[in-house]
């Protein structure tokens, strides 16, 4: 009797270790439709790409699992934003840079010498460093890839999904894409009962980051920008592009004549510092003002109806690619249809998402702004 009641035990014991170990185990399906396995939670990661996202879900604590960032190029290429997040976040400085914040370049030799349980890597990194991801796979560091770039609810939405499995956070990550879908479903069925005769308003785009004299990026309808014009039903001057963003040319423009403007601004450091757009973390809106005020007086832009009718707006580039840029397609929706959307504060839920999911990260700044022609 005795010797059954041992067996019963440790068979149950065993039942009970084994259940552990297969609730430890998981999978993750990532943007490019391949299946990564993990053993147990990863304790260690190389964020190449998306970092808001990864502290928007693994909150302040998440990065002490992270070796390393791509740092290359971020202090001039999102000069408000790395000041905001490496005050809130000394340990940023500190932490070494495997690469480009704004290109496709990993450092190899480095990702492998830290050796990360993870490397997080973006769409056009996947497609740059074939050989190198093979590479680090053998070497043991599973290669994870997301996408914030298409603005699509379901690349957002699973990119997500996965930071919840990874981090062990998956009840935020479950409750940012609940915010998310439910807030870019409302804008989508709203519009969808508009009458025609409101849809299809001619938009010009533009990140300013060469200032006036010579025009920045416009979007195709795939990405970023030209994403969020194509999902809220707007006739975007650089819908069908051959590229998926490139700068169109002054003359096209202005026989387009365009309905409504926006330009999008940043702080680039560059040799256009001095007139172009700024937006974004630090800026003042007394500054952001300014500089749109100037777009208007390019030559031939008087002429255009979405400056005659005083509708010229300003948003912030570097605050697309995390999951509240909903706000911006709030943003835009609202300046296309105001009436449908009066009751919509894009500015405010931006803002309390910051609160929401990242407290630590204290900032000032200007995100969207509607020209103040006095």
């Amino acid at each position: 009797m005795l010797r059954k009641l041992v067996l019963a035990v440790s068979f149950s014991t065993l039942a009970a270790f084994s259940g552990s170990v297969l609730a430890a185990a998981f999978d993750v399906t990532d943007i490019e439709g391949r299946k990564v396995h993990f053993e147990d939670q990863p304790k260690t990661f190389v964020v190449a790409n998306y970092i808001a996202n990864f502290m928007m879900v693994g909150g302040a604590p998440g990065l002490e699992k992270v070796v390393a960032l791509t740092k290359d190029g971020w202090e001039d290429t999102r000069y408000g934003e790395y000041q905001v997040f490496t005050k809130s976040f000394p340990k940023m400085k500190d932490l070494p840079s495997i690469g480009g914040y704004h290109d496709d370049i990993l450092n190899a030799e480095k990702i492998l010498s830290l050796h990360p349980d993870v490397l997080l890597i973006g769409r056009t990194q996947y497609a740059e460093n074939s050989q190198r991801i093979k590479t680090f796979e053998k070497a043991g560091i599973r290669v994870v890839v997301l996408d914030y770039h298409a603005m699509t609810t379901a690349n957002h939405t699973l990119s997500t999904e996965i930071l919840g499995k990874l981090l062990g956070r998956e009840k935020i990550a479950e409750a940012q894409n609940k915010t998310y879908k439910e807030a870019l479903d409302h804008v989508y069925s709203t519009i969808a009962k508009l009458p025609q005769d409101q849809l299809g308003t001619k938009v010009y785009m533009e990140t300013a980051s060469k200032g006036l004299a010579q025009y920045g990026n416009s979007y195709n309808k795939d990405v970023l920008w030209g994403a969020i014009l194509k999902n809220i039903k707007a006739a975007n001057l650089a819908e069908n592009s051959p590229q998926p963003y490139m700068a169109l040319d002054r003359e096209y423009v202005i026989s387009q004549n365009p309905k409504v403007i926006f330009i999008g601004g940043s702080i680039w450091r560059n040799k256009s510092e001095g007139d172009q757009m700024r937006m974004g973390f630090t800026v003042p809106e007394s500054q952001a003002q300014e500089r749109l005020a100037n777009f208007t007086k390019r030559p031939g832009w008087n002429m255009l109806d979405a400056v005659k009718e005083k509708r010229v707006y300003g948003v912030d580039h570097g605050s697309l690619r995390n999951m509240a840029d909903y706000t911006f397609t709030q943003y835009m929706a609202k300046v296309l249809y105001p009436e449908a959307f009066k009751d919509i504060d894009p500015v405010g839920n931006l803002n309390n998402y910051y609160k929401t999911y990242l407290p630590e990260l204290k900032y000032d700044g200007t995100f969207m702004i509607h020209l103040n022609q006095k």
